[in-house]
């Protein structure tokens, strides 16, 4: 094999070549950048005059222009600020700010018009999927790299595709096919998009520290909603946020809990953590969301075996002690229907739901009956499924809760839910996918050493 030496001369010819190169690139980024900026603030500018009755659709439509022109230069930063923005914000609590809902809802800082069904977050993702892919190809020759899970999430895209035209060709309704699918299209091109931006674990650690600010930000606001009712409707609420803002405050309480025994975490970030942790904690006692109890319950089991693996001696110390705490607040608030005992209810529901509470076990029928219509639906259609777009069968009537406009498409039950939008193969992708990122997940955990890292 003969190996070819450059000379000095050539190798600097070369780096001036690719100096320049880059140079260009980034010049025309820039003039992107500007040419979107001008003809994007003529178009929110032109909204705004014909909208003069909104006065914050200017501002709102403004961000939202200069969080697209940042995907294009400053990526990582825009990942993070999208993030915020999607968890800051609650439908029932703060329906002034749907980052994640249409432009089409009359309540919100971004209203357009009815007939307008786009989302935000859809815009900005979109957006960022095409900066992205110009920006890979220009670096590595590709539009996006390669990860564990990029097929089996294209797998499941397609699978959603084959669940609309299912539903659709059958009859379904369109304006609810795709408000069941959208969601599920997102997860996708999330992974996507974050695989694509994050590349080390400092970039990962700063988006999970915007996404607990805004989890924080978002219980201030559902708690200063909650304090403006008037005390009649506070006493008749049944709940303070949507479901899915539980899942967000779950997230920071298994943050706080592995922060404050894990080695190697600095003193200023628990006490952060322990701040900000108490409108949180206020706004989930309020919301009273069973589901979150028993899941953030199986957190703290999962907590324990952590703690077995990377941290023995600590092990000893704290979990027979919380063992302890916990039975004896069980065995205290076993009847209490106070806010204090709402946990102890929670598990209840699950441990002995005969004892529960006539609310509790109203609420536990209502979730019988329509599992066995939803395993009812299931056995209609097993293999591919009824589509989106269409009602789940019922050969057992449900009691009435018209008040909620999709509830004959939109179970509890969202397992038996994907089974009946995307028939088998739609529910073993999701649940192989599920099952993958855990396996990836607790190995990288026990390779990262002990610290903000190992928690984050």
């Amino acid at each position: 094999m003969s190996v070819v030496e450059l000379s000095p001369t050539s190798r600097g010819s070369i780096d001036i070549k690719s100096t320049d190169t880059q140079a260009r690139r980034n010049r025309r980024q820039w003039w992107v950048a500007y040419a979107v900026v001008m003809l994007g603030g003529l178009f929110v500018a032109a909204i705004a005059y014909r909208r003069s009755y909104q006065l914050y659709l200017g501002v709102s439509m403004g961000v939202l222009l200069l969080l697209i022109v940042a995907w294009i230069k400053f990526p990582k930063a825009s990942f993070g600020t999208t993030v915020f923005l999607a968890l800051l914000g609650d439908g029932v609590t703060v329906a002034w700010w749907p980052f994640t809902k249409n432009l089409s809802s009359r309540e919100s800082i971004f209203f357009l018009s009815d007939g307008v069904s786009l989302r935000p977050v859809e815009i900005v993702v979109l957006a960022a999927l095409a900066a992205t892919a110009y920006r890979n190809m220009a670096r590595i020759g590709r539009p996006f790299v390669k990860a564990p899970l990029v097929w089996p999430f294209l797998g499941f895209l397609g699978l959603i595709a084959i669940g609309l035209y299912t539903g659709l060709s059958k009859g379904g309704d369109m304006r609810v096919a795709i408000f069941e699918s959208r969601p599920l299209i997102l997860l996708p091109l999330v992974y996507i998009l974050a695989i694509n931006t994050l590349e080390t674990r400092a970039d990962y650690r700063r988006v999970y520290w915007v996404a607990l600010a805004a989890i924080v930000i978002q219980s201030l606001l559902s708690l200063q909603y909650y304090s403006n009712l008037p005390l009649a409707e506070r006493e008749q609420l049944a709940a303070l946020t949507e479901h899915g803002a539980a899942i967000g405050m779950n997230l920071l309480f298994v943050f706080l809990i592995l922060a404050m025994a894990t080695y190697g975490v600095a003193k200023r970030v628990r006490f952060t953590l322990l701040a900000a942790s108490v409108p949180v904690i206020v706004a989930y006692l309020i919301s009273q969301r069973r589901a979150a109890v028993v899941a953030l319950a199986i957190a703290r089991v999962m907590f324990a075996v952590t703690l077995f693996w990377r941290q023995r001696r600590t092990f000893w110390k704290v979990v027979p002690f919380a063992v302890i705490v916990t039975v004896g607040y069980l065995g205290a608030f076993w009847y209490s229907e106070s806010s204090a005992g709402f946990t102890a209810q929670a598990v209840k529901t699950v441990v002995s739901p005969d004892q529960a509470s006539e609310k509790d076990q109203s609420s536990n029928l209502y979730r019988d009956i329509e599992n066995f219509n939803l395993s009812f639906t299931i056995r209609a259609e097993p293999v591919l499924g009824q589509g989106f777009g269409r009602p789940f069968l019922r050969p057992l009537p449900l009691p009435d809760i018209s008040q909620f406009e999709f509830h004959e498409y939109l179970p509890h039950n969202s397992l038996l839910w994907l089974w009946i939008k995307m028939g088998y193969l739609g529910l073993g992708v999701m649940l192989y996918i599920i099952g993958r990122s855990i396996v990836q997940g607790v190995s990288r955990f026990r390779r990262v050493p002990a610290g903000i890292d190992s928690v984050v």
